[in-house]
């Protein structure tokens, strides 16, 4: 009977830190995150909207990245130095250096958002950045069929507004 008795008050001993902390924990405030955004009571409007529930904008965000892919492929196309219209430079040596640029489709960046403008309601920012690739060769078509290396990154950056129902 003493075992039972040492056993329990041995029990109890050990067990009371442990109910201490979990009242501690019990009074404790804790951080929980809010369902709504920003202080509960202010109402939810599209200024204050979180972007994932944004439907229309993340609509908008949708529609200009397709245009920002169009408006790209058009700006390689018709770059004054795409591969199609390399320079190609002689050397003093008598080699020949060829140089093109081209956008890196995967460095395309699309951020929309809304404007305070009730003729443009939406604002668009397009960067990207241009890669200048080099080949060197013994003849102006030895360059062309030559392996190009990226020698430059341009950083570009450009601002579209949606004004009558498209982007400009």
């Amino acid at each position: 009977m003493t075992k039972y008795i040492i056993c329990a008050v041995i029990t109890a001993a050990l067990c009371l830190p442990l109910s201490a902390q979990a009242q501690e924990a019990q009074q404790a405030p804790v951080d929980v995150a809010a369902a709504a955004p920003g202080n509960a009571k202010t109402p939810v409007t599209s200024k204050n909207l979180p972007l994932y529930l944004d439907e229309d904008l993340a609509s908008k965000h949708a529609d200009f990245s397709s245009f920002a892919k169009t408006k790209v492929s058009s700006l390689n196309r018709n770059h004054r130095l795409s591969k199609s219209r390399m320079q190609i430079i002689p050397q003093p040596d008598g080699t020949y250096r060829a140089r093109y640029h081209s956008i890196d489709d995967q460095s395309l960046v699309c951020k929309v958002r809304r404007s305070k403008s009730k003729t443009i309601p939406y604002v668009a920012i397009l960067s990207y950045k241009e890669k200048v690739y080099e080949a060197v060769g013994a003849s102006p078509d030895a360059c062309r069929k030559a392996e190009f290396i990226p020698v430059a990154i341009i950083p570009n950056r450009h601002i579209f507004s949606f004004k009558k129902g498209r982007w400009q």
